[in-house]
């Protein structure tokens, strides 16, 4: 009975010398913010010298002549288009043919620039906070053509713009 006293109380010690132990471990560290993905700055597929109808490249924009013409894509999760300009405005209208004014009622229209990293920098005024994002813009060619825009965000804290842009573009016109 004494041995049964006395192997009960030896496992009781060592419960309680283990769970001090588990108890005293550092404490979780704080969450701290995630770094954003890293977004590939150069051409998935770069464009050879000599292009044929049937070649499919791509390349990074880096001037607001780059992107001139008219595009399909989603403005508040609804089709619509966007004309960017040589002189890097841009309009966004509810038809192709809408978007040759300076700006179409209900839809936004504002100015765009390049820096010299590359990086596409949009800006609405109208909006009270959040007027600008910042994009690097890849342009997809076919025959040395470009069908297709996608625009890789690297700092927008406007939702909507941020989730419009998120789709691909597509090239309808002039």
């Amino acid at each position: 009975m004494k041995r049964l006293r006395l192997f009960g109380v030896t496992i009781m010690v060592l419960l309680c010398l283990t769970s001090v132990v588990a108890f005293a471990q550092d404490a979780t560290p704080e969450a701290t913010e995630a770094a954003p993905p890293a977004i590939p700055t150069k051409a998935l597929m770069p464009c050879p010298a000599d292009v044929t109808a049937a070649t499919v490249c791509d390349m990074i924009a880096t001037k607001a002549e780059d992107m001139v013409g008219v595009w399909s894509v989603y403005f508040g999760a609804q089709p619509a288009f966007l004309r960017f300009n040589a002189d890097g405005t841009w309009v966004t209208g509810d038809t192709a043919e809408s978007t040759s004014a300076a700006s179409v009622e209900g839809y936004p229209a504002g100015t765009s620039s390049f820096d010299a990293d590359g990086v596409w920098t949009t800006l609405y005024t109208p909006l009270p906070n959040c007027q600008s994002g910042r994009y690097l813009v890849r342009i997809i060619m076919v025959g040395g053509k470009p069908v297709a825009l996608n625009l890789a965000l690297v700092e927008d804290c406007f939702p909507p713009r941020q989730s419009d842009y998120g789709y691909t573009m597509l090239r309808v016109g002039e």
